[in-house]
């Protein structure tokens, strides 16, 4: 069937993901270390290995790549204990991200290429799109700063109102927005669960090498997998 619209994944895929989210989160684990002391010693290491972040290394398959905030929240809350109800604790976090990401618009950045490769795909009448697993208030911040937000049919996001990836609401939700099938749409994202998203949605799935997952990793998942996103033409999958 033919393509007709492109579906991407955000950070570490359309914007740079390493720099940015490493400050972020460390960032967010010091204010809540601040905020929330405890009786049984937590360090920000830890907390910081819980979501998956070793050192300067993002983990793929760890909450911070590919999971939504809520399900960050959800570890910390169960190590830090705090005097508050799950809900409470979970708005704090989504704020403590936001907050910082705003207090760092300098490392918000497009990847090489990308903002051209975009407008190309528009011009030719693609239907574009953005399924990411972050809050709105950080994807809107974060596409206004990039100068991209301009180029999208559809936002999506996981603020938790709808179910995030790899299950096929965003999907879903992008081509009833943009009157498409999912097997008119291709998907191209950084991690494994990009890839999972667009398989059980019954799209198409590319995957690229600007974010946290390794040719390996993506090769098994994806119809390809190309360096950048800059690479992508819609005539490479008749190949595939």
């Amino acid at each position: 069937m033919e393509i007709k619209g492109v579906l991407f994944d955000k950070d570490g895929t359309l914007l740079e993901f390493h720099q940015m989210w490493l400050k972020v989160s460390q960032g967010v684990v010091a204010a809540l270390l601040t905020r929330y002391p405890t009786q049984v010693e937590v360090t920000a290491t830890a907390l910081l290995e819980a979501i998956g972040v070793y050192g300067e290394r993002v983990d793929n398959y760890g909450l911070l790549a590919s999971n939504p905030v809520e399900d960050t929240s959800k570890k910390w809350f169960d190590m830090l204990a705090p005097q508050c109800d799950f809900v409470a604790f979970n708005h704090e976090v989504k704020g403590l991200f936001n907050q910082q990401v705003e207090q760092m618009p300098e490392l918000i950045q497009t990847l090489p290429g990308i903002k051209s490769t975009l407008i190309n795909l528009k011009q030719k009448g693609f239907k574009l799109g953005i399924a990411t697993a972050d809050t709105k208030d950080a994807t809107l911040y974060s596409l206004e700063q990039a100068g991209i937000i301009e180029l999208f049919d559809f936002i999506g996001y996981s603020d938790g109102d709808i179910e995030p990836k790899p299950a096929p609401a965003l999907m879903e939700a992008f081509c009833q927005h943009c009157d498409l099938h999912a097997a008119e749409v291709v998907m191209l994202g950084d991690t494994v669960s990009d890839m999972k998203f667009g398989i059980n949605s019954g799209a198409r799935s590319v995957g690229v090498l600007t974010g946290t997952a390794s040719q390996e990793e993506l090769a098994s998942h994806a119809e390809l997998v190309l360096d950048s996103v800059a690479e992508f033409t819609p005539c490479l999958l008749k190949s595939a």
